[in-house]
Order: structure tokens, then C-alpha cells, then sequence
């Protein structure tokens, strides 16, 4: 956050400063008053469980410059700050985000779907950064209390920012978008996450699309055109096939993938030691790209970050060199050796969904090892009313993989093994309620040569198995 006073937040939010100096410089935004640094702005976020006002005092304490309330302060203590009064701290923070939008004059990427936005957002950005310094989100920041705080971290040094948007939630997205109004919206899937909210996959695309609010004529939208729910002529949900026609119709859409027909397409893929390699095929020719990455998910996502790069016009060959020296985000696919244990790791262990468990599977699949391949498979959460089902179609997928050896972690991760073993009987099955419990039996039974993947739900915590081995290393 730059050159903004308290004066001036107050007056792009609507409120009313209760006491203080108006003229009091804020240097960041900050919800959480256990992270507030000396020239914070705290805003009190009400939540389902806790309401963030009470927490005033120890933001005061630890230096916010500022904090917004929608309570009367009381007549004694966390004076050290200027109080600025509106109606509903959230919203207010929303509409300080969007105060911040309208200062920024550079283009923004905007990066939504159900399944690879985080490693999207950051192939974006390091395809971006090969001609422009480029902002990217923070983390996993990218709700309608995320966003805002984004917009607000982008100096004037930047020349395009890439900011991932979430949307979990009937209307989120259309409030982000109005927030963020990206000129460049990718999406890069429509899934089955969230699906326990929103109830359909129709449902999920409807919500997404409401990205591209506010984007004029000379917006471009960028769509995986191997999604059939992202493409006009493959979509299988007839009533929503003319509103996608309609906005990739009034923006300038671009279509990337691996089939043809793609504006921009990935050909002569190669699955090597230590990455993949293929050859982009687009209007401006064939480029050679090599990423340190395995799966076609991820071809997909480099796709994506090409086509951000091309269309903001950076030079192909150059984002391509840029994608090649990514090597990818933390718990996202994280290749991890371990020597002292002879094992290696594919930790994909924040997130996960049907989808991204089959990609995950697909990578230990194409990944070569001299020992056994073991897939540690945990609960995958908010899928509805169909979850059972869907943990077991992601263990029949396994079951025609050459995988030998299968460890659950969870209740619903039992439905992956019984999908699994109807289709491979020979698998091993290892099943555990606790992770570190799970990480133990890991650690006394591995063999030399394991290829080891960890994939389930963030709320899982699997990545706490390779945190207690990293201790010992």
C-alpha cells in the first residue's frame, strides 16, 4: 500500500473517522491481530465462530495505525490508532480494494477454476516476468477478503499483476470480479470443488463466468478448450452453451490445450527424467518449451501462462525460457528427495478433488523409480451428497495404474481402497485415521528406490509427514 493516509481510506470506504490524526500513513492491510505489524490497517473480520472487534486491542498494541469498526469504541484503551467507523467491515474492505483497483493503471490477469489456479497463477506470473515485473497473489489469497488486500500490495513499480480468484460460494466470484475487474481472465477447469455448495458442475461454471464482469471489448479471455464445460461447441450442459457463447463472443477468446482446434497447443510432448518437454504450436509459430514439472496438467497450465504472455505481449520464446526455470510451488506437486531414506516425494498435499487426484495419480504413473511406486491417498472434502462415489471412482483410476502399494489416511479415503482393490486385488492396502501415524508406518516400511506421493485435502495435513522428515535431514 502506497501514499494512502487514514484520511484517505476513510473517505474511499464511506466512514467516518471516530478519533485520531487523518493524516496517519498506512502501510498494509491486515486481518488477523496476531500478524499486525507497526503501520497496519486491522480490519475485524466477523466470522462464523469469532468476530475479529475483539481482537482490537491487541492489534492496537502490536502498532495498527489504523482499525475499522462497525461497534461504538468504548471510552478507554487501544487509542493508538485512528478508529474509522462503517457499516460492515468487510464490505468496507472490499471497497477499499476497489479504491485501490482504480489507482492501477497496469494490466491485471485474473486466474479462476476448479483445479491448478495457485500453479496457473505462478506460470503466469514467471511467464509474465520474462519482459514485466509482475505482482502475483500471495499464498492462497484469493477470496473476497484476499483479494482486496492483494489489490492494495501492488506498488507503482509493477507492470502486470496476476491475481488468483477463488470462489467457493453462490455470488463470491461476481464480488471479486467487481473488485479486481481483471483485463485477462483465464480459466483453466470446471471441476467438481465446491460442489457441495453450489450443487452442480453447470452451477460451478456459472458462478466462474461471472469473471469476466465488467471486462470491455478489449478483454481477453483465455479458456482450456479441452474442458467440454469451456468450450461452446463441447459443452454437455445445453441451457448454459449460449451465455458461454455470449461472453467469449464480446471478448476477444483464445482457446488453449492439447487437442486441435486450440489457439494455442502443446505438440510432440515428451515425459523426461527430470520435467517435459513439447512444442507449442500457435499463430506465432513453434516454440520449444521445457518445464521441470511432470503431467499434462501441467502442459496445460504452461499453455495457459503462454497465452497470458503472448496476448500482454511479451515475447514468446522468452516467456518459454522463463517457464523453464519454474520450478514449482510448494506442496503442489513438490518433488522432494530424501536420500538419508532412499525415497522420493510428489508432495500434492494441499489441496484436493477427483480431478486433481486422478492428475496427481497420472503423474506418479508417468514418474520412473527403481522402486515401488506408493500412493498416500487421504479424505477429499466438500464433494456433496456424491462423495463416497467419487472417492471410489479415484480408486478404481488408481487401480489400472502400475501402483503397489496403497496407504489411506481417513474414513472417506477407505472408499479409494475399496474402488482400488476391485479393480487390482493384488494392491497393498495400509489404512490410518492419523497422518503422523501414517508417516511412521511410511518411515519403518520403505524400501530403497520408493517414489512415494502424498494427495489429499489441506485439511488433512499430509504435508506434515515430509515436515517431521525434513526435521531429521
Amino acid at each position: 500500500m502506497e501514499k494512502m493516509t487514514a484520511g484517505q481510506i476513510a473517505c474511499a470506504v464511506g466512514g467516518e473517522i471516530l478519533r485520531g490524526d487523518p493524516q496517519t500513513r498506512v502501510l498494509d492491510i491486515c486481518i488477523d491481530s496476531r500478524k499486525v505489524k507497526p503501520g497496519d490497517l486491522y480490519v475485524p473480520i466477523i466470522g462464523a465462530h469469532a468476530d475479529g472487534h475483539r481482537f482490537i486491542p491487541a492489534a492496537v498494541e502490536a502498532g495498527a495505525a489504523a482499525v475499522f469498526t462497525s461497534e461504538k469504541p468504548g471510552t478507554s484503551g487501544a487509542h493508538g490508532a485512528v478508529w474509522i467507523a462503517v457499516k460492515d467491515t468487510k464490505a468496507a474492505l472490499q471497497a477499499l480494494g476497489g479504491y485501490c483497483r482504480e489507482r492501477l493503471s497496469i494490466p491485471i490477469v485474473g486466474v479462476t477454476g476448479s483445479v491448478g489456479k495457485t500453479s496457473t497463477r505462478s506460470m503466469i506470473a514467471a511467464a509474465l516476468s520474462a519482459g514485466l515485473n509482475t505482482f502475483q497473489t500471495e499464498g492462497n489469497a484469493n477470496s473476497q477478503v484476499g483479494v482486496p488486500i492483494m489489490l492494495s500490495r501492488i506498488t507503482d513499480g509493477y507492470e502486470a499483476a496476476v491475481i488468483e480468484m477463488g470462489m467457493s460460494e453462490p455470488g463470491e466470484m461476481a464480488r471479486i470480479a467487481a473488485i479486481a475487474r481483471p483485463n485477462v481472465a483465464v480459466m483453466t477447469n470446471i471441476g467438481i470443488s465446491h460442489i457441495e455448495q453450489l450443487g452442480s458442475q453447470a452451477n460451478i461454471l456459472r458462478e466462474k463466468l461471472h469473471i469476466t464482469d465488467g471486462m470491455g471489448e478489449d478483454g481477453r479471455l483465455i479458456l482450456n478448450g479441452d474442458d467440454p464445460y469451456l468450450h461452446p461447441q463441447t459443452h454437455p450442459g445445453a441451457p448454459l452453451v449460449e451465455e458461454l457463447a455470449q461472453r467469449a463472443a464480446s471478448l476477444r477468446t483464445f482457446y488453449y490445450g492439447l487437442e486441435e482446434g486450440n489457439d494455442y497447443r502443446a505438440v510432440d510432448i515428451r515425459t523426461e527424467k527430470d520435467g517435459t518437454a513439447f512444442t507449442l504450436d500457435c499463430e506465432k509459430g513453434r516454440i520449444p518449451v521445457e518445464l521441470r514439472l511432470i503431467g499434462l496438467h501441467h502442459v496445460r497450465n504452461a499453455l495457459a501462462a503462454l497465452a497470458a504472455a503472448d496476448q500482454l505481449g511479451v515475447d514468446l520464446a522468452a516467456a518459454a525460457q522463463a517457464l523453464g526455470a519454474f520450478a514449482g510451488v510448494a506442496h503442489r506437486q513438490e518433488i522432494l528427495e530424501f536420500p538419508f531414506m532412499g525415497v522420493t516425494v510428489i508432495d500434492d498435499s494441499y489441496n484436493a478433488s477427483p480431478d486433481s487426484m486422478r492428475a496427481a495419480i497420472d503423474t506418479l504413473q508417468r514418474m520412473e523409480t527403481a522402486g515401488r511406486k506408493v500412493a498416500v491417498l487421504a479424505d477429499m472434502w466438500e464433494l456433496g451428497p456424491e462423495t463416497c462415489t467419487y472417492h471410489r471412482q479415484v480408486g478404481e483410476y488408481l487401480g489400472q495404474t502400475d501402483v503397489s502399494v496403497l496407504v489411506t489416511v481417513g474414513e472417506l479415503a477407505r472408499e479409494i481402497a475399496a474402488g482400488a482393490l476391485a479393480v487390482k486385488p493384488a494392491l497393498s492396502w495400509t489404512a490410518f485415521d492419523d497422518r503422523l501415524e501414517a508417516g511412521q508406518w511410511l518411515d519403518e516400511h520403505r524400501e530403497e528406490g520408493d517414489l512415494i506421493l502424498l494427495k489429499g485435502s489441506n485439511g488433512m495435513k499430509l504435508f506434515e509427514i515430509t515436515e517431521q522428515w525434513k526435521k531429521r535431514r
